[in-house]
């Protein structure tokens, strides 16, 4: 007779698969400390990684589009994928520069989310109950955007790592926590 949890969706499920559940959880935690401590090398790990693919994209794209030469817009689709190659070759050959492209990128996607949600925030506050905490993440992501921009170019060695870093470990641990939960409520 083998032990079933219940799921959040009410579901049966084995308690192997808590087992798992924890387990890549606990591999993503880890791998989170690991990025957390070495930001550096988490930050240029997942530059060349973003350089791969977009290589690996680029190249199967101007396959793709070679093949679609019957069509008149080809040409605009071997010259958006000749791009990504090219980003993807450079990132490669120059991980500064892509780490430096990443960040930029980062920033301003921070500051533009920040600014959008404090908007929103402070247009809702009449008819949305606990709309204070979209300000509160929107000021967060605010912070996190001018901390990269005040620290430029010393940030962009270690921000994305960092970051990627946090998520892991959060990740990690709400997969472990969910696991834990699944597995208290074993029927």
């Amino acid at each position: 007779m083998t032990t079933k949890a219940v799921s959040a969706r009410g579901v049966a499920a084995p308690q192997q698969d808590t087992r798992r559940l924890t387990l890549v959880g606990a591999a993503f935690a880890a791998i989170g400390v690991l990025a957390i401590l070495l930001p550096a090398l988490a930050t240029l790990t997942a530059e060349l990684l973003v350089a791969a693919i977009f290589a690996l994209w680029g190249g199967v794209g101007l396959w793709f589009a070679w093949e679609m030469q019957p069509a008149p817009e080809w040409r605009y689709a071997a010259a958006v994928f000749g791009l990504l190659l090219l980003a993807g070759i450079v990132f490669m050959i120059f991980p500064v520069a892509g780490v430096a492209a990443l960040t930029i990128l980062m920033m301003i996607s921070f500051l533009m989310e920040g600014i959008l949600s404090v908007i929103f925030g402070l247009r809702s506050s009449s008819h949305l109950a606990n709309w204070g905490w979209l300000i509160f993440s929107g000021v967060c992501s605010l912070i996190i955007g001018l901390v990269i921009l005040i620290g430029w170019p010393g940030t962009a060695r270690w921000m994305l790592g960092l970051l990627m870093g946090v998520n892991f470990l959060s990740s990690g641990l709400s997969l472990i926590m969910l696991g834990r939960a699944i597995n208290t409520r074993v029927t």
